[in-house]
Parts: C-alpha cells; sequence; structure tokens
C-alpha cells in the first residue's frame, strides 16, 4: 500500500497547492497550524432539512417531467469605500455562463433578478465580509439566492483564509473575489445552499491519515465526532456522511491530493472496516479534489437540489417570476446602425448608438470607451434594455469606441460584439433646426469611382444657406474644406473640388449655423 500523507505533510501540500493552483476551488480554509476548516459549517437544522429533502425526492413528480426550474439570484459585489476592488458585471456575466452550463445539464438554471448587480462599498466588508453582517443584512435580496463576493473571508471555524461558505443562518453564500470564474467553488457552495453536504460529511477538519485512522479504517463514528463512517456497500448510507446513497465512501481523500493538479487517479488502497475497497467519486462538486476537467452532481444530489427549492421554505424564489427568456444568442450578427462603424456623429453633445438585435437577446451589455482597447477608462458599463442607448456631453471631434455582449435570462456565454467606432462632430443638438425635409443631401454616386470628382446632389426646400462643406477621412483628418451658398431648389448638384482620392472610406460634412449633415462615402 501507498503511505497517505502524514499530517504535517497534508498541510504543507494545500499549502503549497494554494500559491501555485488558481483552481483551489472549494469551500474550505487553509489553516495556520495542524488542520482546516469548511468555510460550511452546518448544524441539526442544516441534517434535518437535508433528510427531509431526500424523502420529498423520492416523490418529487417534478424531477421526472424534466421541466427546467429556474432560480433567481443576487450577486452583490463588495468594494473599498472609493467604490474600487470588487468584482464588475463582466466577471459576474462570464461567472453566470460557467454556473449555467454547469446546471443546464441537471435543468436547473439561474437568472439575474433585475438583470443588475447590488455594488457596496464598505470597507469593513470588504476587508472581512464574514464579520460585516450588519451591512451584508441590508443589501441582501429576499426574493432571490444571494451570493457575495468579498476580498477576503474567514470561516466559522478556525484561522487560515475561505475561499467561498455558504452561511445557513443567514442563507447566503459568500466567495472571494479572486475565485470568481471558477469552474466549481459556487457550484460547491450553492450545492450547500440547496442543503447538500461533503461527500465526505464529519471529515473536514481531520481528513484520513494512515497512521491516525489506521487502514482498513476500523472507527465506527467519523472524526467530526457524531457522523457514521460510511461503507462501501452502502448499508449505512442514509445515515452516514453526506445521507445520499449514490456518492461513495470519501474520507475527505482530496484534500492535499496532488497528483494529476489535483484530480490525478487515487491511487492509494483504503479500506473500510468490511475490508471493501473505498473508490470515492474525485469529480463530484460536493467534494475537495481539485481540478477536475468535468465535475458531476449524482442524480440524487440533484433530486435533493431540487426538493429544496420546491419546499415552501424556497417559495419566494419561485413565485412571480414568470417564465426567464432562454435561446443561444450570436453576438456576431450584430451591426451598428446609429452611427454606423466609423461614421461621424450629428452631433457631440447628444449621441444615439443603435444597433441591430441579436436573436434570442432580450438585453446587452454596453461599454463605451475612448480607447480601441477598452480598459480601465471605460465611459460607460451599463446592462441596457432594448438596442439603444444615448451618450450626452462628449467631447468635439473626438474618436469613441463601443461594444455590446448579448444576453437573455439564462444564456450568458454570447461574444461581445465587434468593437464600433464613431467620430463626434463639432456641431452641439440645438443646432439641428431645419428638418431633412427641408434640407437633404446626398452623394451623387457612393462608391465614387478614383479619379472622378466627387458631387452631391443637395434639396433646399428651405431657404438660401450659407454652408461650410468638410472632407474627412477615416481617421479623423480634414481634406478639403470650403464655404458655398446654396440657393433654394431641388436637385442641384455640387462639385466638392477635393483632388484625387485614394481608395477607402470618407465623410462629408456640410453645417450652418441650423443645421448638420453628414455622409459616409467610399472611393474605390
Amino acid at each position: 500500500m501507498i503511505k497517505f500523507f502524514t499530517r504535517i505533510g497534508l498541510i504543507i501540500a494545500v499549502f503549497a497547492l494554494t500559491l501555485i493552483s488558481p483552481a483551489l476551488t472549494f469551500g474550505q480554509v487553509v489553516a495556520d497550524h495542524d488542520h482546516h476548516h469548511c468555510g460550511y459549517d452546518p448544524g441539526p437544522e442544516e441534517i434535518e432539512r437535508l433528510e427531509t429533502n431526500l424523502r420529498m425526492a423520492e416523490n418529487l413528480e417534478f424531477r421526472r417531467s424534466g421541466n427546467t426550474i429556474y432560480v433567481p439570484i443576487k450577486f452583490h459585489s463588495i468594494n473599498r469605500l472609493d467604490g474600487t476592488g470588487g468584482v464588475r458585471e463582466p466577471d459576474i456575466i462570464n461567472q453566470m455562463c460557467i454556473l449555467n452550463e454547469a446546471f443546464g445539464r441537471y435543468n436547473i438554471q439561474f437568472f439575474m433578478k433585475d438583470r443588475s448587480i447590488n455594488y457596496i462599498n464598505n470597507n469593513a466588508a470588504f476587508n472581512n465580509a464574514s464579520l460585516a453582517t450588519a451591512i451584508l443584512s441590508g443589501a441582501r435580496d429576499n426574493r432571490a439566492l444571494n451570493v457575495f463576493f468579498a476580498q477576503n473571508t474567514t470561516s466559522g471555524g478556525g484561522g487560515g483564509f475561505t475561499l467561498g461558505y455558504y452561511d445557513p443562518s443567514n442563507d447566503w453564500v459568500v466567495v472571494r473575489n479572486d475565485r470568481v470564474n471558477s469552474t466549481f467553488v459556487l457550484a460547491h457552495e450553492i450545492g450547500h445552499f440547496f442543503s447538500l453536504q461533503h461527500t465526505f460529511f464529519g471529515w473536514e477538519q481531520e481528513p484520513w491519515d494512515e497512521d491516525i485512522h489506521g487502514n482498513p479504517v476500523m472507527q465506527v463514528i467519523a472524526p467530526g465526532g457524531f457522523n457514521q463512517v460510511e461503507l462501501v456497500d452502502g448499508s449505512n448510507c442514509t445515515s452516514a456522511a453526506d445521507r445520499i446513497c449514490d456518492t461513495p465512501p470519501d474520507y475527505n481523500f482530496g484534500f492535499g491530493w496532488s497528483a494529476g493538479g489535483g484530480c490525478g487517479p487515487f491511487n492509494i488502497e483504503v479500506y473500510d472496516r468490511n475490508e471493501d475497497l473505498i473508490e470515492p467519486m474525485q469529480n463530484n462538486y460536493m467534494g475537495y479534489f481539485l481540478n477536475c476537467p468535468d465535475y458531476e452532481f449524482t442524480p440524487t444530489q440533484v433530486d435533493v437540489m431540487v426538493a429544496d427549492f420546491m419546499s415552501s421554505s424556497r417559495s419566494h424564489l419561485r413565485e412571480g417570476f414568470g417564465t426567464p427568456s432562454t435561446g443561444v444568442i450570436d453576438a456576431g450578427e450584430i451591426v451598428a446602425l446609429n452611427p454606423t462603424d466609423g461614421e461621424e456623429s450629428d452631433f457631440h453633445d447628444e449621441v444615439t448608438l443603435v444597433w441591430e438585435a441579436a436573436e434570442n437577446a432580450t438585453y446587452y451589455y454596453l461599454e463605451v470607451s475612448e480607447l480601441p482597447f477598452f480598459g480601465l477608462n471605460m465611459m460607460v458599463e451599463k446592462f441596457v434594455d432594448g438596442t439603444s442607448y444615448t451618450l450626452t456631453d462628449l467631447d468635439e471631434l473626438e474618436f469613441y469606441y463601443w461594444r455590446v455582449r448579448p444576453l437573455n435570462d439564462t444564456y450568458y456565454c454570447a461574444d461581445r460584439s465587434p468593437t464600433f467606432s464613431f467620430i463626434t462632430s463639432d456641431v452641439g443638438v440645438s443646432v439641428n433646426e431645419i428638418s431633412e425635409s427641408e434640407f437633404s443631401m446626398r452623394l451623387h454616386q457612393n462608391p465614387v469611382p478614383s479619379g472622378t470628382d466627387p458631387s452631391v446632389i443637395i434639396n433646399n426646400e428651405y431657404g438660401v444657406q450659407n454652408v461650410r462643406m468638410e472632407v474627412f477621412s477615416v481617421d479623423g483628418k480634414m481634406l478639403m474644406s470650403s464655404e458655398k451658398n446654396i440657393p433654394m431648389g431641388p436637385h442641384q448638384r455640387i462639385h466638392l473640388h477635393t483632388g484625387v482620392l485614394d481608395a477607402g472610406m470618407y465623410y462629408i460634412r456640410m453645417a450652418s449655423d441650423k443645421m448638420q449633415r453628414v455622409e459616409p462615402f467610399i472611393v474605390h
């Protein structure tokens, strides 16, 4: 037999994994001394709730129907007092994509309640959410599964740091900021939210060690002091460990297991007191093996979660929401309608962005920046209902860049749209006093053949206009500017006299003190 970690070796291994592995993704604590604690600390009421749900699951017609359940979730981003340091909307969107892909196979889907994220700016809660219960209570949404992201957390069971935990007394989940977008942490804690226990329940603070527990493991009660040690033959599966019979025994073998990055084959022969070989389910969401390529819940675990959702204590999650929007979304369908990509806006102090709707999208996440690579200089980061958004007070003759990410209530995995750009004009919104029917402009030819002097056709029903005519390249460089008097009358052709233009895209702007018109054209 291969000897398992000694207790000191166990802690060293886990500490090393904490330093090198970004996917140490379970609700556990790496302790300062000789043991660790799980962030979730269940009491007798939680075991009673689990057992009630197990009885209810035996007659759960809803599960047999194959219908999907929809769970409202409210995310809270805890920041420093100055509003910095917390997770942002793109992080949450990605987390929702991961979460719904993980639970979709079990006909469980989550949707963001109110299509929004709550921001809490408080230094005490940011530094340690578990010591700021009053602040979290004030933000809690009573009609959702509440998930708080914080910089630091501690467990209810000892020192070190906690990656995530479910708090039964307040019925909320807390996750460290650096575990957002984990494939495991939030799913694990949601399992606790829906009454699931660890597969190794009772072994949290003292994982199996051959020097301590022997091999075969002869003890009847797990180190936690009240749970039976589960047997391979299933004879005590309803009263031992997690009380679930399709999860095999696990004596917290995953804690400190380093083979294969944390989920390599468990090749140690450990036997129970019947001398049956224990083969833990390493990729179970409620275990502690790390970096498994595809975690799973067992059928009974899923039935328990659904039973908990359907219980009277969870009615606040079911009633009054209607059916959330669904369907796969392709962001590649989105094009900019106004201003079109690279076009000059009509005004600088009021620019309405309009884009073509993506199929199945019911809202969007809009990002606007002064730089094409976006980043920390974002001007707008906002969830938007519909397919338009109005920007105000932009600088004159400046380039701006924007993109949207299409969403619906259950699909968060679409890519962002292409990045679109526009240049603002130097005209304010109050200038456009003349309607299009009174004064309009179009290119005589568009595209314009190379070597041809561009010309425009003007219909002027307003009266004599003294206008300034300008031609710009797509990067905003002015190539021509002249003043012209436009007499009243229809179908007037005016040559621009730009000289020879290289092939490419250009803009012509015609402006007076009462109106502005902009048209793009192409030379080829």
